[in-house]
């Protein structure tokens, strides 16, 4: 009996001695398992804080970004606002010189008019008109001499024209204006 006791105490220490030998492998495999898992964690977390990093870095070129398209994009709309109203004073200033050469012009026609008819007025200041309109880069009026010049002409084409239907109409009723057209024509006046 005590060989078999032996024996199965020599197979529990051995049994025994390979369970040790298996628990120190095993803790063994656990601290590795431990240190690589404390190694994958200092990685992983490397890895989490290089992409944080990473995506706060594009973040704040992205910000940048933004606000640099920003600033350009206000600094183009400051630049065509301030583009459209220079355009709109020039425009204006035109658009007032415009009026003003064509209302000098309209005087000027109207004292050359009215002093071919020999009606001259002391307050019209003439001179400083045309000064204005040449200052002003407008097309100077012209003088209507022509106009005074065929209008005599005109007047003794009608005084004959008169005369000749007068001599025609001798024998028919004169009107009740006729002998004032008749006076007229004798002055040398147009009708």
């Amino acid at each position: 009996m005590t060989s078999f006791l032996n024996q199965g105490l020599e197979r529990l220490v051995h049994l025994y001695e390979e369970s040790c030998g298996l628990n120190k492998m095993l803790e063994v495999k656990l601290k590795k398992a431990k240190v690589t898992i404390t190694d994958q964690g200092m990685v992983d977390a490397a890895k989490s804080q290089h992409y944080e990093d990473k995506f706060r870095a594009m973040t704040q070129e992205h910000q940048a970004a933004m606000k640099k398209a920003a600033h350009e994009a206000q600094a183009k709309l400051d630049a065509a606002q301030t583009h459209h109203e220079q355009h709109m004073v020039s425009y204006r200033e035109g658009l007032k010189s415009s009026v003003l050469i064509s209302l000098l012009q309209a005087r000027l026609k109207m004292a050359y008019e009215a002093k071919a008819k020999r009606f001259e007025c002391p307050s019209w200041n003439v001179n400083a008109w045309e000064a204005k309109l040449r200052d002003l880069g407008g097309n100077p009026v012209e003088h209507p001499t022509k106009a005074v010049v065929e209008e005599p002409s005109k007047a003794a084409e009608k005084v004959t024209d008169a005369s000749g239907d007068a001599e025609k109409d001798a024998g028919a009723d004169p009107g009740p204006g006729a002998g004032a057209d008749e006076a007229m024509v004798e002055e040398g006046a147009a009708p």
